[in-house]
């Protein structure tokens, strides 16, 4: 362990339980920003960042402060009923408690702020906008993450003690090194037929016309994503067990060549006389078969490392799932920072949905098992995808009743995205129906990618 580390704990372990606010900034905060290397000109106190928010620390990643922040630290006071908790109670008491909830930002009163309000794109000033957000008060600490709008754990509450300040640490410093990688959105439902291959390849696409960097990965052995941008798989047989071959003998170097080589950098024209850009790695069923057959219990972590070299290379990563809920669906969902669960309006398609996203925290659960920081994935709701333009009050309720039924109290995306012909002759042209601009049809995907993605949107489950 790290000399610097064990200072920290050293200081930690000599704080009250009962520790005022300023005084756990000057006498424990002070040695934690300390033993991250970071110098007195990489930290802004209590700026205002707009109007009515003033967060404890803005953290830069050097001394030039006309870029934006990395991190945004707001801090607590240490009390002695969080501090004296079982391990068993501590995250139920946590949730619960007025101090995390003031610190992350949840709205039990009306003028409290917090990480979610200073992660705000609507509210703060761009140049004070920062990556990452830290909920802190000496016993509770939870890393948040903003991409674009959306604002989202990082990872689940931690309790701050000697085990957990070394990994905290690692994860701020990583955080403080990277602040811009790929968001991982992986969009599944184990019934099929809801549009999820439409989905994520123009909800790429929609992100990619604003100019974000965008890669598709085909995960599904059906490869509808592969032939739907106009490649055969027939052609991608081989890449993925050569890949998982060097990362599992760590030689990353020569699997971000074979990485390099298979992705395809398609251009379609859009009717407006632009070009869409998407970037795609195909894949053929035979060796996803392969891989998904392959019985080794290093198969997830060799996938996240396939991923990881990925993620520095673009803004967002969308994977198309298969519907089958085997190891090659574990391996997508363990290596996601966010899911997207589209549905449509039939009753099975309703209860394959809920139940997936009911089991998102089951996965977060068995994945925190393994590791104690980063963690995913989370929900970014369900979509409603391939609907009629018309339902009609009847087929509404019947659907309301029917979450209802289901328990159901979780996000539902705004946007409805509906059966347009204009999606089936994309299909025929191996093109994104969001290249026709003035498509109905391209106008629900846009407003979806800003619901979820470009407008501020906060998620926590």
């Amino acid at each position: 362990m790290a000399k610097n580390y064990q200072e920290l704990i050293k200081r930690w372990e000599q704080i009250p339980k009962n520790y005022a606010e300023a005084s756990l900034e000057s006498d424990l905060i002070s040695v934690l920003f300390a033993s991250l290397g970071l110098k007195f000109d990489q930290i802004e106190t209590t700026p205002q960042i707009g109007q009515g928010l003033k967060p404890d620390r803005l953290v830069y990643s050097d001394a030039d402060k006309t870029k934006p922040p990395v991190l945004v630290f707001e801090n607590k006071k240490r009390v002695q009923n969080l501090a004296d908790a079982t391990d068993e109670d501590f995250l139920k008491l946590c949730k619960q408690h007025p101090l995390y909830r003031e610190s992350v930002g949840y709205k039990d009163k009306p003028n409290n702020n917090g990480i979610r309000q200073y992660l705000d794109t609507d509210v703060v000033s761009p140049e004070k906008l920062a990556s990452f957000g830290l909920a802190f008060n000496g016993d509770f600490f939870q890393l948040w993450r903003r991409v674009d709008g959306l604002v989202m754990p990082l990872t689940d509450i931690q309790r701050f003690n000697a085990e957990s300040i070394p990994k905290l640490m690692q994860q701020l410093e990583y955080c403080l090194k990277n602040p811009r990688r790929a968001l991982v959105t992986s969009v599944w439902n184990q019934k099929g037929g809801v549009s999820k291959t439409t989905n994520t390849i123009n909800l790429g696409a929609a992100l990619a016309d604003t100019g974000k960097k965008v890669l598709l990965i085909d995960l599904d052995e059906q490869t509808d994503l592969t032939i739907g941008v106009g490649l055969n798989p027939n052609h991608f047989n081989d890449w993925i067990l050569d890949c998982v071959e060097k990362v599992d003998k760590n030689k990353f170097d020569e699997a971000k060549k074979i990485l390099s080589e298979v992705i395809q950098h398609r251009v379609f024209p859009t009717t407006d006389r632009t070009q869409l850009k998407i970037s795609v790695l195909p894949i053929g069923s035979e060796s996803l078969a392969a891989f998904r057959d392959k019985k080794d219990i290093r198969q997830i972590q060799s996938f996240k490392k396939i991923i990881q070299i990925l993620v520095s290379e673009f803004d967002y990563i969308f994977i198309d799932t298969s519907p089958a809920a085997d190891s090659l669906t574990r391996c997508v969902l363990y290596s996601s920072d966010t899911t997207l669960i589209p549905i449509d309006y039939g009753k099975k398609s309703i209860h394959h949905g809920v139940n997936t996203y009911h089991g998102i925290a089951k996965i977060r659960s068995t994945r925190s098992q393994v590791e104690k920081i980063h963690l995913g994935t989370w929900n970014l709701g369900l979509v409603f995808s391939n609907c009629p333009p018309d339902s009609g009050s009847t087929l509404d309720k019947f659907i309301d009743e029917e979450l209802k039924i289901k328990g159901f109290s979780g996000r539902k995306c705004k946007t409805v995205v509906k059966t347009y012909a204009q999606t089936k002759i994309a299909e025929f042209k191996h093109m994104p129906v969001v290249c026709w601009s003035n498509s109905p049809i391209t106008k629900c995907y846009k407003n979806l990618a800003e619901e979820i993605f470009l407008k501020h949107n906060f998620i926590d489950d």
